[in-house]
């Protein structure tokens, strides 16, 4: 944040979005962009350590951020007409000579701040204080001799603890000065820790803000990352055994058939099973509630909610094109109009076409978790296993299948006179979102069947 030397307080200026010609103001998108250095600064220190180690990213970025905090400060004190000396060369002043130029003038450049979110100090309990504030002692001289004695018999050289009222140094202390100095510590380190903890808090809380600003993208499926396949071993004997790591894992080839990528939040589902080979219903929905804390309350409510929930398109209201003029004027909000209508035209060819898959392979209406859990398991993609546990009879678990047929096939193996129509619109959808392609049993074929049918 941007600190003031002035005695006087500074203040804070709120640019307009737009400069005095109507267009859009140079200032206040460098404010902008300051204030967004920041808060990836912030991000950065939040994920520094946690599989990856930023000292450098870190280090870059915060150069980067007190850089363009410094040239919205110059922008702003521009912007508010302070007294300046006259520039030195022709062209756009640098920051720092904007600051110059405010002192050879007579102006405190720190008197006018631009209004920015900037990284507040944090909140310290009352009490930590009050025990800081007690634990603290004024020092009669700061700067004193010790006065005590070294081995010698002549007095120490070394200067006074100081910040807790004593006459000795460090290696002198009496008793009394010596816990006295350790409640000094103490105190300190609640302060400390409790700054810490407040600016973590400060961090999770912009890593939320984020995720709801950036990370809910409409219409994508958040896949996580795949297993490592095994190295393919060249075989020089065609008779040779296939090693025993050969196999891929089962959740590649999950995701070589292509049924994660036509079933929302089929990522949540994968996630659990890549942490854990098996789990009950209930295991599975406690675990991926527990993947988006503050989201589901518990496995239950994770199981009732929709299966389009957190990938519905935004839902923000754009006026249409007349009814703003002050924003008709961007080109880029024609653009966002284009594309908001877009992800409502794509969400509704994928909802009809989901709807029709799950239709023509003979599975009731899939709306919640549980009910697309219950589909997986009816295409195939779960299988129930059976544990036992010292002997004793466990309740069937699932686990993803080690063989899973593709979309094409299980529609091709489901197909039905009555659900022609649902076959149809199936094929149309698996087409439209590239399904990959079944060796066994082309998209072709399937055509092949619904022409039959008709």
């Amino acid at each position: 944040m941007i600190t003031t030397e002035s005695r006087r307080p500074a203040r804070t200026i709120a640019l307009p979005r737009r400069n005095h010609h109507g267009g859009h103001s140079p200032a206040w998108l460098l404010v902008q962009a300051a204030q967004l250095s920041w808060e990836i600064h912030a991000i950065l220190t939040l994920i520094h350590g946690a599989r990856l180690n930023l000292t450098e990213e870190l280090s870059l970025q915060y150069e980067a951020t007190r850089a363009l905090m410094e040239a919205a400060h110059a922008g702003v004190i521009i912007e508010a007409r302070m007294p300046l000396a006259p520039s030195w060369s022709s062209g756009p002043p640098r920051p720092r000579s904007v600051f110059a130029q405010a002192r050879e003038a007579g102006s405190d450049p720190h008197s006018i701040i631009p209004e920015m979110i900037a990284p507040a100090k944090p909140a310290v309990p009352a009490e930590h204080l009050q025990a800081l504030a007690e634990a603290s002692r004024p020092d009669r001289f700061p700067h004193a001799q010790c006065a005590g004695v070294n081995l010698k018999g002549a007095r120490c050289a070394k200067r006074i603890f100081t910040g807790i009222g004593a006459e000795h140094c460090h290696m002198h202390l009496t008793p009394a000065e010596q816990r006295r100095r350790e409640q000094l510590r103490a105190a300190r380190e609640q302060v400390r820790q409790a700054e810490e903890d407040a600016a973590e808090a400060q961090q999770v809380a912009l890593a939320h803000d984020w995720i709801d600003r950036y990370g809910r993208r409409p219409h994508r499926v958040e896949l996580p990352t795949l297993p490592s396949r095994p190295h393919q071993i060249t075989l020089t004997h065609p008779g040779a055994p296939a090693p025993a790591d050969a196999e891929p894992h089962a959740i590649i080839t999950l995701h070589e058939t292509g049924w994660p990528a036509i079933c929302p939040r089929a990522g949540e589902i994968i996630r659990v099973f890549l942490d854990v080979p098996c789990a009950s219903l209930q295991e599975i929905a406690t675990h991926a509630a527990a993947q988006t804390p503050g989201r589901w309350s518990d496995g239950a409510q994770w199981l009732a909610s929709s299966v389009w929930d957190g990938i519905q398109p935004p839902t923000d209201h754009m006026p249409a094109a007349g009814e703003s003029p002050e924003l008709d004027e961007y080109p880029g909000v024609h653009t966002l109009r284009l594309q908001m209508l877009s992800d409502e035209r794509h969400l509704g060819r994928w909802q009809a076409g989901f709807s029709a898959l799950v239709r023509a392979c003979g599975h009731p209406a899939v709306e919640t978790m549980a009910e697309l859990l219950a589909f997986w398991q009816h295409v195939g993609i779960l299988a129930q296993t059976q544990h036992t546990v010292t002997g004793a009879y466990t309740h069937p678990r699932l686990a993803v299948a080690a063989k899973v047929r593709s979309p094409w096939r299980v529609l091709q193996a489901g197909s039905r006179c009555e659900a022609f129509d649902a076959v149809t619109r199936a094929v149309r959808f698996l087409i439209t979102m590239a399904a990959p392609w079944d060796r066994e049993v082309s998209p072709h074929e399937v055509l092949d069947l619904t022409q039959a049918m008709e």
